[in-house]
This record gives structure tokens, sequence and C-alpha cells, in this order.
């Protein structure tokens, strides 16, 4: 661990390392309300039982991947909370691409996949107030590290992936986490100085969906269909739908439908 956070100035040099948890998220919101300082890292070897967007489980098996939450207090004025799945999602692409060579990608609103699609790393974003009525936000990260396909359960061999199948080899987990702390630390750093710009730069470079044909779910069960046209200022999804109308969308679960053509300029 003291190896992982040797790359950053700030983040994770308060840190707690745990072999079992519930979640990562529980243990850092525990932390934050017994005065958990900003940047606070929290990693565990297992979860028991970890989770993803919608309450989702996540497949958390010890010593193959990361699994592991940043607490961030939240300054007064800053861009959208939501933005920072994004946030998140390009601080892990830019650290695999830069220093593993993996060819990943952001895929809206909160996975990073392989370039067939497969998920590689989830991200789960959680605000809430600490006792003094503080906003923090909890960013929960999930990457399959190295896994065999063997290793994935059955239901997963399709949409998930690790950077051992990825890259063909294993690497040092801690090392994983060094590079992708670091590139987090950084984009944070963009995020409350100049906003979501450069977010929206970066991610047209790494967008998965860009030019797909998709279909959109909402919460509340609506669906849409159309061709995914990146993102908003707000980090919205902007989706042509079959009649040439834009519309953004705040959240939702995207599947891939046959192939679109390509979305409009």
């Amino acid at each position: 661990m003291e190896a992982a956070v040797q790359r950053t100035k700030w983040l994770g040099k308060s840190w707690k390392f745990l072999e079992v948890t519930t979640s990562t998220q529980d243990e850092a919101k525990k932390w934050v309300r017994e005065g958990a300082p900003h940047g606070a890292l929290v990693v565990a070897e297992e979860q028991t039982r970890g989770r993803g967007r919608l309450g989702r489980s996540w497949f958390s098996p010890p010593g193959k991947n990361l699994y592991f939450t940043v607490a961030l207090k939240l300054p007064t004025s800053s861009p959208p909370l939501s933005t920072l799945s994004l946030l998140a999602g390009i601080a892990v692409a830019e650290a695999l691409r830069s220093h593993f060579n993996a060819q990943v990608f952001v895929k809206w609103a909160n996975d990073v996949v392989g370039c067939d699609g497969r998920k590689l790393a989830g991200i789960l974003v959680e605000g809430f107030k600490d006792r003094s009525g503080t906003d923090w936000a909890l960013i929960g990260i999930g990457v399959n590290v190295n896994l065999t396909e063997d290793e994935l359960p059955a239901e997963l061999r399709e949409i998930a992936t690790s950077l051992q199948i990825l890259l063909g080899r294993q690497l040092e987990r801690f090392q994983v986490l060094g590079t992708i702390l670091a590139s987090l630390e950084a984009w944070w750093e963009d995020w409350i100085s100049q906003g979501i710009e450069p977010l929206r730069k970066a991610f047209a470079q790494l967008d998965w969906l860009k030019g797909k044909k998709v279909r959109l779910i909402l919460p509340n069960g609506r669906e849409f269909e159309g061709v995914a046209n990146g993102i908003t200022e707000k980090g919205e999804l902007r989706l042509i739908l079959h009649d040439g109308s834009e519309h953004n969308f705040t959240a939702g679960e995207i599947t891939l439908r046959a192939h679109g053509t390509p979305a409009k300029p």
C-alpha cells in the first residue's frame, strides 16, 4: 500500500487496508463520519457485499482485483456531482492506457470497457453530508485485474473482462492502484479548477458509445432508441432519436442495438 500512494501529492495519504469488508463504500462513509481527512482511501482484499449502480452486486473475489473508495470533500461551488462518474472513468482509462498500454474506453456513465465492450471497471459515486453538514463524495472503483476467463462466473464471461485477459499477463495490483490514484488526483484538481470542459474533451477521445445505436432505459422504465452523440456540458448523454431530434439524459441503462449510422457532428 505504501508504494501505491507514492505517486500522489495528497490523495490516499491517509488509508485503510482491510482483508475483508462488506464494501469499501460502507467503510469510507463510516470513516468520514468519524473524522476522515479529505482524500482518505479505503482498499479491501475482498468484499462480501460489493455493489455497483442501482444496488447491483459486484463480483469481488479475494486476491485478484482492486476494490477501493476515495472520500473527497466537495467545495462550496463545484460541477454537478453526476460528472464525477465520468471523471473517475476517464482517470481509470487514461492510467491503464498510458502505463499498461491497455486498449480501454469509457462507457457512459459508469463503466470502463475493453474494445469489445466487455466491462473492466465499474464506478459508484455517492454524495452525503458528514456530521457537520459538509458535503462529501465517495468514489468507489472496482477494477478486474488478474481474473482469467475461467475464473469469471459463467453469467459474466460475455460481459466482463480483466487486465490479464486484455494484456495476456498478470499485473501487480498495487502498481495498478498507484497509477489510477495519481490520475484520479490530477483529474480532481482539474475538475475543481476548470469544471467539466477538460473532461468533455478527454471523454470525446475515449467514448465507446459514440456513433453507436443504443437503447436507453430510464430509471422510470421508459425506453428510447437512438445514436449516442457524446455528452453535454453537464455530463448528460446526448442521443439522436430516429426522427433526427436530439435529447439529453442524466441517467439510464444502455444496451447496444444493431449498428447505427454515425452521429451528427
